[in-house]
């Protein structure tokens, strides 16, 4: 069976700025929501335990809407990679293989290099949900810590905005070739 040329168009169409957008919505969170709650905390004497509260819910969100984005963006630049290998499109089948490799990859890279970060926060956003420590001083130290680990998280979670984004950079490429 022939593939189509609109079918082509949708999956490029699909990938590309799907890949795009999914860049933007991760990288969004390190260059406006957690800034935004760290300038929460620096000049509205907003706690560090309402900033975790938030960052939870952030979190949560992502972790669920992400990758699955992720995998629709990935099958379609696996399909293009599939169908470019059919037509005998070498250098196109390798672009759209590192673009659906670059774009599913945010989820081992979530795993292998945030989880801690991740799991760090989450226990402090818990710790801080319990009637004691609401009514407990927060030690600078513990402070310092907290805002170092979201420092870190926005960093980390910048650079897996930039995946996607390199994907649909190759796969704009491919389309090209």
């Amino acid at each position: 069976m022939a593939t189509s040329q609109i079918t082509l168009q949708i999956a490029r169409a699909v990938g590309i700025a799907g890949a795009a957008w999914l860049s933007g919505n991760i990288a969004a969170l390190s260059l406006i929501s957690v800034p935004a709650l760290n300038t929460s905390h620096a000049q509205d004497s907003v706690s560090l335990s309402t900033i975790t509260h938030a960052w939870k819910h952030t979190y949560a969100k992502g972790k669920s809407q992400n990758p699955p984005v992720a995998a629709v963006v990935a099958t379609s630049f696996a399909y293009l990679a599939w169908a470019s290998h059919r037509l005998r499109a070498g250098r196109s089948m390798q672009l759209y293989s590192i673009a659906a490799l670059l774009t599913i990859g945010i989820v081992p890279y979530t795993i292998l290099t945030m989880s801690s970060t991740n799991n760090k926060l989450l226990a402090k956003s818990k710790k801080a949900s319990s009637d004691a420590e609401i009514t407990r001083a927060v030690s600078p130290a513990e402070d310092k810590e907290t805002s170092d680990l979201l420092k870190k998280w926005t960093f980390l979670n910048g650079i897996r905005s930039t995946m996607p984004l390199l994907g649909a950079a190759a796969a704009a490429l491919a389309a090209l070739a």
